[in-house]
């Protein structure tokens, strides 16, 4: 369930159904007010689910790829509750998923070439 290429397979799923959230979204509220929210949300989303993909990509620790699958999972399921249930995406959820998706990545992109350098100075 939370294996990298299990993860790969759900992110694509996730950008698929962000994107079709997007469409969807635009096409069906383009008079309501919530729909720059809306579209942001699930513009926010597809982001996340893109990010999340490129995590599912690196050599993680099994609780970071537990932390990325839970955050791809929370998508699909708020494609899910639109499509069923009808409650659009907050932008706060949107947010929130982005964010936590980005500082994973940022983390591991900032620590992978000082780790790299500091593997290259033992060798000598």
């Amino acid at each position: 369930m939370f294996k990298p290429a299990t993860l790969r397979v759900f992110a694509i799923v996730a950008m698929v159904l962000s994107a079709l959230g997007l469409v969807l979204g635009a096409v069906l509220t383009p008079q309501s007010p919530s729909f720059a929210l809306s579209v942001l949300s699930w513009s926010l989303l597809l982001w996340a689910s893109y990010l999340g993909f490129r995590l599912a990509g690196y050599t993680l620790y099994a609780d970071e790829y537990k932390k990325v699958g839970m955050r791809i999972y929370l998508i699909i399921i708020a494609f899910a509750a639109f499509m069923f249930v009808g409650i659009t995406v907050g932008l706060m959820l949107a947010v929130v998923l982005l964010s936590t998706l980005w500082g994973l990545k940022k983390n591991y992109d900032e620590w992978q070439p000082s780790r790299m350098s500091e593997e290259t100075e033992a060798i000598k």
